[in-house]
């Protein structure tokens, strides 16, 4: 069901037999060569830019999270937000990759926050970036030697994450969003292993939103997706163990909407 970003497409096309031997053959295929790059550059080609690369690849990605957002989307609740905390912001600078991957990255998160239907609910705001992750990554249940996993170029480039990188991806993107929220760390209660979430902020009060376990239980658009999506202190309390952070304030479940 993911929706893979980033992949190379398919070869141009099947390789010709060569119809005969010696120079003749060589000399048809260096000159097919040259004429290829005098028609690209004569075409005024260019290197592709990252925000055209963003918007080529991604496209599929956003336009499906945006669909699912129409089928359910609460335009009655509150279109009040609250402006994100500097001192909550993910460090990108700390990610193992390129400077050139990381301007390709910060112009898929742009471009994901730029897609965003209009006119959306606070709400609807926060689930839009919601749905956006969980439809780019899986959880990630191997052992590597980087820790990408725990990273938005891990989720969002490469398809995999532990709850550390659904939670920083969420944190990086709703920064973007200018929607106010933070990362809660955790034990969880199950296996005693670490666990992470993010608190987002309603205009009545904070929630939690738990984008992993809302991936693991359902697609975006579903019920079963908002079952760990906005959830009060006390319902967190049932499975998610003790956690630093928080608390959340606000009072009204929104999961089982």
């Amino acid at each position: 069901r993911r929706l893979g970003a980033g992949l190379g497409g398919p070869a141009h096309g099947p390789g010709r037999r060569a119809e005969d031997s010696g120079g003749a053959g060589m000399r048809r295929a260096v000159c097919a060569a040259l004429a290829l790059c005098l028609v690209l550059s004569g075409c005024g080609a260019a290197e592709e830019g990252p925000e055209a690369r963003a918007e080529r690849e991604f496209s599929d990605v956003v336009e499906k999270a945006a669909a699912a957002i129409e089928r359910v989307r609460r335009d009655e609740l509150s279109h009040v937000t609250q402006p994100f905390e500097p001192r909550d912001a993910y460090d990108t600078s700390d990610i193992d990759i390129s400077e050139a991957e990381l301007e390709y990255l910060e112009a898929v998160g742009d471009y994901i926050v730029e897609s965003m239907p209009e006119g959306l609910s606070a709400y609807d705001k926060y689930r839009y970036l919601g749905y956006v992750l969980s439809l780019c990554a899986e959880f990630d249940y191997y052992v590597h030697e980087d820790r990408l996993n725990e990273t938005p170029w891990g989720a969002l480039m490469e398809g995999r994450a532990i709850c550390l990188g659904y939670t920083n991806t969420m944190l990086w993107l709703c920064e973007k969003a200018d929607l106010r929220c933070s990362a809660i760390s955790g034990y969880a209660s199950w296996n005693g292993e670490e666990h992470g979430w993010n608190l987002a902020w309603l205009e009545e009060g904070s929630y939690y939103m738990d984008i992993t376990w809302c991936d693991q239980h359902g697609e975006p658009g579903t019920r079963d997706w908002d079952s760990y999506f906005m959830v009060t202190e006390a319902r967190l309390l049932e499975d998610h163990g003790v956690w630093t952070g928080g608390p959340a304030t606000g009072t009204e479940d929104y999961s089982w909407h």
